[in-house]
């Protein structure tokens, strides 16, 4: 038996295919031109939005760049400083001084209660010592230093005073020696010869002078009217940054070292 074939045409195999990729075509192309016509029909407003965040990252990172560039210069700017033992106690604080055109307070003028505060202040405070390492990390030269034992823990080392105290001492030494008819009977410092006195107090005198040219304090004050007379009185009182005398004084406390048998006085 005989099978008989016919052609097919060949548009006929493909018609559905063909319509059905056209379609999706089209599909695809009517979404992205959406999608063109989304972008450029966006609100004025989200286009200031995106300009301000593009302005805000721009001024963010100019700013890191500019703080490291800071630190950087700041690294070569360092305040230069010495090495101390006591700066472990040292605390910063503001202050303002208190000096009333009538001077008065704790440790003003003569009498017990006035030496009862300097004695706090500088009398009973013993002087420290030091190691050679700390020696040579201050750039002292420990040699012809005076080397000592510590009575108590028998370690060796070199007496060293700090400075504060010996400022406070020739204060003290300037007050009593202000108040001389009161200090001399009693004896100490004011009781010695002219001579010896007078060369005591200038070397009092030039080494506050050092202290505070070299302290070169730039804090300002105003003047103010407290009598109401007309006559400007300067006002002390502006704030200052201060170390704590009390933190350093109770660290020289601590670490002070008694003189041992033997050691010269001095």
């Amino acid at each position: 038996m005989s099978q008989a074939y016919k052609q097919v045409p060949l548009d006929e195999g493909r018609d559905d295919s063909s319509e059905a990729t056209l379609h999706g075509e089209n599909e695809k192309w009517e979404w992205k031109n959406e999608k063109r016509e989304v972008r450029h029909n966006l609100p004025l407003s989200h286009w200031a939005w995106i300009v301000q965040a593009a302005l805000l990252s721009c001024s963010i990172t100019l700013f890191v760049v500019s703080m490291c560039r800071t630190q950087s210069v700041g690294k070569t700017d360092q305040i230069p400083t010495t090495f101390s033992p006591v700066n472990e106690a040292v605390k910063y604080e503001i202050k303002h001084f208190d000096l009333p055109p009538v001077p008065e307070g704790p440790f003003v003028g003569e009498g017990d209660r006035v030496d009862a505060m300097w004695e706090w202040a500088t009398d009973n405070i013993s002087d420290t010592m030091v190691t050679r390492d700390e020696m040579i990390k201050m750039n002292m030269d420990p040699v012809g230093a005076l080397e000592i034992t510590d009575p108590k823990t028998g370690r060796r080392g070199f007496r060293v005073a700090i400075e504060v105290f010996h400022q406070l001492h020739c204060l003290n030494l300037l007050r009593q020696a202000n108040h001389k008819s009161h200090y001399a009977p009693l004896g100490g410092d004011t009781s010695a010869e002219p001579e010896d006195l007078h060369g005591h107090l200038d070397h009092c005198i030039d080494a506050l002078r050092q202290f505070v040219m070299c302290q070169s304090d730039t804090n300002v004050f105003p003047f103010r009217f407290p009598f109401n007379d007309g006559d400007p009185w300067p006002d002390y009182s502006s704030p200052r940054m201060c170390r704590n005398f009390e933190k350093v004084r109770e660290w020289a406390v601590e670490h002070g070292v008694e003189r041992g048998v033997g050691e010269p006085e001095h």
